[in-house]
């Protein structure tokens, strides 16, 4: 075997279609000249050729070039032969790493002459891999599909190797790349080093996390940098990075203090339209004697969020000592948590990862119980709805991220209890701010006409919450007591009392709303209601911008139902809208009947 020397020859391969010449050329304005080198190939193929920038040959002056030792490795493929020059090797001997697309095959041989080698294989999924070659044109649907089931020979033992998956956009792909090289070379320089690692797929410490987050809350880094530590943070994070994760954030802002050990907040993952579940929750144990500040979100893509619903009826963008004094009187707020405990990381993590549609639950994790600690709670209750359609696809994957949770809550010195909740039709008769605000009332007011799922739901997260006061002790004392609260108007008047410290908004006055029916085509039993498409058929109606819009249900999961009976209301406060909407629902109503 040869003299191993200074410098590093990393061997790029990798199936057609995975982009190692992108990924190679992207890495060019990253990677330092004074330590890195790219080889440019002698390949039997006219200049100016689509693909890489090589050095064009015929193939006679290739064998002679070749008979000649002007090449350090030499290999054919697709009619073509390709060469690496053997002056390669001189930028090995000045220390400097040299970066060569190379073909799998060859690996042997080249480990043999280069005991320096590193073999960089980049790689894609196989569907990803497909429709990349497909959109080349070069190739039938049965060649690629040929291509694709080829097996590939493992490399020798003595090889080393990494692995960098290009299955995103090429910037992510390139600062993959990049970050690996510069990780395993440990070539990458701070404050770079920490989020490179990260990038590159290695598990971080409880320090480097803590310092990694401040940096970047501190804007020490590129935006493109940034989306990729944390698009590296939806792909795989163990249950020690979480809880660092946690921990980091909960350095960044003071924990707000509260005269009383026991603060409880209740949250939800969110999904489920017309779940104003919290709403109903937080004036019952506000009644009940707890302090329970609570923020929340505006909807992102659902047709309310439980800020805006509850701006219905009073003023949620508060400042925080809006949001104290409102607490400290009352025991609770509804509050906006966008002035609170807003986070430029998850604010960029959303903007990124949904697009791409990926997995961000376990930043979730760590995002969630952080602001819960910030926020002064001491225990949690969160609410894991599952649906087929949603994020949380399954009731094992709830369990599985409930169990997370209260893992990583324990960690951070809280008690935490998460349920895994049936999220596959909406909860409630409201869709839209309006609507959903006019359901809790009705919950709180002992009103005949309130929904029963959402009075059944809102009591079984009240009484989880109030088993945790030592006074109640068991859930079902918590029931009680919760029922207690309801039945004698105590947790209606608690409402009005937030309402009035946050600032009551005026009544809501549905008289200028433009309705129109949507009607069964047929008789049967509506067996579920997709809640993904009636809160898409609300948004088209205006909700959640326009508070009056929405879609008012009037059968529900269970029912039987004949032709033409109306199954809901769409409102409006735009005409043009209703009409959108409305078409929206003849194309699917999200009913699911089936016929008996």
């Amino acid at each position: 075997m040869s003299q191993a020397l200074p410098g590093r020859f990393l061997f790029i391969v990798g199936p057609s279609g995975a982009g190692k010449d992108s990924l190679i050329d992207g890495a060019r304005a990253l990677l330092s000249p004074e330590y890195f080198v790219q080889a440019r190939r002698v390949i039997t193929r006219p200049a100016g050729s689509a693909g890489e920038d090589h050095e064009a040959c015929t193939e006679e002056e290739f064998l002679a070039r070749q008979a000649r030792n002007e090449f350090l490795l030499t290999w054919q493929a697709h009619g073509l032969h390709y060469g690496l020059p053997a002056t390669l090797k001189d930028e090995l001997a000045a220390g400097r790493n040299v970066i060569a697309n190379g073909s799998r095959s060859m690996v042997a041989q080249l480990v043999r002459q280069l005991p320096s080698l590193l073999v960089i294989e980049v790689t894609a999924p196989a569907e990803i891999l497909a429709q990349r070659l497909a959109s080349r044109g070069r190739e039938t649907t049965e060649d690629v599909a040929r291509r694709l089931a080829r097996t590939t020979e493992p490399y020798p033992a003595e090889v080393e190797c990494i692995r960098v998956m290009n299955d995103l956009t090429l910037d992510v792909g390139v600062k993959r790349f990049v970050a690996a090289i510069l990780t395993h070379l440990n070539l990458a320089a701070e404050p770079l080093r920490t989020l490179y690692k990260k990038i590159a797929g290695y598990v971080l410490s409880d320090s480097e996390y803590r310092e990694l987050i401040r940096s970047i809350i501190k804007n020490e880094h590129s935006d493109a940098d940034v989306h990729a530590f944390l698009i590296a943070c939806t792909l795989g994070l163990s249950v020690d990075e979480i809880i660092s994760i946690a921990r980091a954030r909960t350095e960044i802002l003071p924990r707000i203090s509260w005269p009383s050990a026991m603060v409880v907040d209740k949250h939800s993952m969110g999904g489920i339209p017309g779940s104003r579940v919290t709403m109903v929750v937080i004036p019952i144990v506000a009644a009940h004697g707890l302090l329970i500040p609570k923020t929340s979100s505006r909807a992102i893509t659902s047709a309310a969020g439980t800020a805006d619903a509850m701006e219905v009826l009073a003023k949620v963008d508060l400042t925080p000592d809006d949001l104290r004094a409102c607490v400290l009187e009352t025991n609770a707020c509804i509050a906006w948590n966008g002035k609170l405990n807003h986070s430029v990381l998850d604010d960029v993590m959303n903007a990124i990862t949904r697009p791409l549609g990926l997995d961000t639950r376990s930043w979730s994790v760590a995002s969630i119980l952080s602001k819960k600690y910030s926020a002064g709670s001491t225990h949690v209750v969160i609410d894991i709805p599952y649906s087929s359609a949603g994020k949380v696809k399954s009731r094992e994957d709830a369990q599985a991220l409930g169990s997370l949770f209260e893992v990583v809550g324990k960690e951070l010195g809280m008690v935490v209890k998460a349920f895994a909740t049936d999220g596959d039709s909406p909860i409630g008769r409201g869709i839209g701010p309006a609507l959903e605000a006019r359901d809790v009332l009705q919950v709180l007011d002992n009103d005949p006409e309130a929904p029963g799922d959402l009075l059944e739901k809102s009591l079984f997260y009240a009484s989880q919450i109030l088993a945790l006061d030592a006074t109640i002790g068991t859930v079902e004392a918590g029931r009680a007591r919760a029922l207690e609260l309801l039945a004698s108007g105590a947790a209606r008047q608690a409402l009005d009392k937030i309402i009035e410290k946050q600032g009551r908004q005026p009544a809501s006055d549905f008289s200028a709303v433009c309705r129109h029916p949507v009607c069964a085509a047929g008789s049967g039993v509506v067996k579920r209601i997709d809640g993904y498409v009636i809160s898409g058929i609300a948004r088209a109606a205006g909700a959640p911008s326009h508070i009056l819009s929405g879609v008012d249900l009037l059968k529900l999961a269970g029912e039987r139902i004949g032709q033409g009976e109306v199954l809901y209301y769409i409102q409006a406060s735009d005409p043009a809208l209703l009409a959108v909407a409305v078409e929206a629902a003849r194309h699917d109503s999200g009913y699911r009947i089936e016929s008996v």
